[in-house]
C-alpha cells in the first residue's frame, strides 16, 4: 500500500499517468502496430479540442474565470502548501460562483472534446 501512497502524491501523479500511458502505447504497438498513428492522431485532435474549449471559456467569460474568486492571487505563490487548509481559499460569499465557474469550464472542455471525438 505504501507504493500507491508514493505514486499518488500530487507532484508524482503526472509522472505516474505518463508512464501508464506509455505502457499502454507499447501494448498497442505490440498488438497492432498499424493502429498506432490512428490512435495518436485521435488523441491529438481530442487534446486540441480540450485546449480550444479552455480558450473559448477565456474568450466568452473573461471576467468570470475560477481563479478570480480566490482570496489571494495564486500566481504570486504557485506552489503554496498549507497542510490544514486549502492552498488558495475561496473569497467569502463566492463559493457558489467559484463552483459554477469551475463546472462551466469543465462542461465547455468536455463538450468540445466530446464533439470532436464523436466526429472522428
Amino acid at each position: 500500500m505504501g507504493i500507491f501512497r508514493l505514486l499518488f502524491q500530487p507532484h508524482r501523479q503526472l509522472v505516474f499517468f505518463a508512464l501508464l500511458a506509455a505502457t499502454l502505447h507499447m501494448f498497442l504497438l505490440l498488438a497492432s502496430p498499424v493502429q498506432v498513428p490512428v490512435v495518436l492522431y485521435k488523441l491529438a485532435l481530442t487534446m486540441l479540442a480540450a485546449i480550444l474549449g479552455v480558450f473559448f471559456d477565456f474568450a466568452v467569460f473573461p471576467f468570470a474565470s475560477p481563479q478570480s474568486y480566490l482570496d489571494e492571487d495564486w500566481k504570486k505563490f504557485p506552489a503554496a502548501a498549507r497542510p490544514l487548509d486549502a492552498d488558495f481559499p475561496i473569497a467569502r460569499g463566492y463559493q457558489r460562483a467559484f463552483v459554477g465557474a469551475c463546472l462551466r469550464r469543465a462542461g465547455l472542455v468536455a463538450a468540445f472534446a466530446l464533439s470532436v471525438s464523436l466526429g472522428l
